[in-house]
């Protein structure tokens, strides 16, 4: 894939940065062309590196392999994999002074509710690389976690996070574990929450084919869109300091109408083509599109026919308690577990 012209464009005339959210070298040093400011991985795209780069990896999957089993021995591959990828963005990192250039690494799925668990293998995680972001759910147990994490000075990405009120739930948390880090004697570490969208899409695409399909594809995709605006509005309003990290696209539009925010969009390859024809068919412009307005009518269509949502989108939709147990964030984690982790761990 060449030079993007319309990610080129939002990375150089916005305040909207985006990242690779592939381990595959070609895709992440593809788009580093195109101004990407970083990498993205998870348990289905560490796999998907492992598994098929061979000549870069298979010898150190073998060693591993031989050495170390069940959540140590992924743990290990994450060692291999992810400094080849911190190496290439550490230069922006350093140009930076550490407000990017970060590549991300995410803790066992199924770990989900064990904040001790989680704490140590983010810490472990942390390791890697000084450019590492570990990523953490945004479930109860994670929200703990990820203030500890920020008390100690250690970046992260929040994750899993399909609604408005976990991301409200993880920049508080930071905010939390920041002041703790300054009484310390710590700076308070770089942080972006990543608002998966996409797979809050999937879930109320499910419930709507359930339900006889009241809204379209489009009527979801306008409404995922309109809870990442709500988001961000809500954080400019209360001065949080994290920055919100769209990701999980499902259309060229909800990249281009969240241009001229101050994001750190994480976009799959298979989308930044998708954004590129969209750009070059002249169906989406190189133009600020982040305060235009989202369809009400359209929201509030959705929200009667899909009463699930008005827990993701509204901010007092949840309590912290209640993320577990909210079908978006279930179903995210079984996909990272079965399509990810459980591959890892036979390789």
């Amino acid at each position: 894939m060449g030079e993007n012209t319309y990610l080129k464009w939002m990375a150089e005339n916005t305040d909207t940065r985006w990242c690779n959210d592939s381990a595959l070298r070609a895709d992440y040093m593809a788009a580093k062309e195109s101004g990407a400011v970083g990498c993205t991985t998870n348990p289905p795209l560490s796999f998907e590196a492992l598994s098929t780069e061979t000549e870069g990896f298979a010898a150190k999957v073998a060693e591993v392999r031989g050495k170390f089993s069940g959540r140590e021995k992924v743990l290990e591959y994450f060692r291999v994999l992810v400094p080849t990828i911190t190496a290439e963005f550490y230069s922006l990192y350093e140009k930076t002074n550490g407000k990017t250039g970060y590549v991300r690494s995410q803790v066992e799925p199924r770990l989900s509710g064990d904040a001790d668990a989680m704490l140590a293998m983010g810490k472990t995680i942390s390791t890697f690389a000084k450019n590492v972001m570990v990523k953490i759910p945004g479930t109860k147990a994670g929200i703990f976690v990820l203030e500890e994490l920020a008390a100690l000075g250690i970046p992260t990405t929040p994750t899993v996070c399909v609604s408005v009120p976990q991301l409200i739930a993880t920049a508080q948390a930071y905010e939390r574990g920041v002041a703790r880090a300054k009484k310390a004697g710590l700076p308070a570490p770089a942080t972006t929450t990543a608002f998966v969208m996409g797979r809050l899409q999937d879930y109320l695409a499910g419930l709507n084919d359930e339900r006889g399909k009241p809204v379209s594809t489009e009527d979801l995709e306008t409404a995922v869109l309109a809870a990442v605006k709500r988001a961000y509005f809500t954080f400019k309003k209360e001065g949080y300091a994290q920055t919100i990290m769209p990701a999980a696209f499902r259309c060229a539009r909800q990249v281009s109408e969240l241009a001229g925010g101050v994001f750190e969009m994480t976009i799959h390859p298979r989308y930044q083509k998708m954004v590129s024809d969209a750009h070059a068919k002249g169906e989406i412009k190189t133009e600020k599109r982040i305060d235009a307005p989202v369809d009400e009518a359209v929201v509030n269509k959705v929200l009667k026919a899909l009463p699930e949502f008005a827990q993701a989108y509204e901010p007092d939709g949840m309590s912290v308690g209640e993320f577990d147990s909210y079908g978006g964030v279930l179903m995210t984690l079984d996909g990272f577990d079965k399509t990810g982790w459980q591959k890892l761990l036979a390789l």
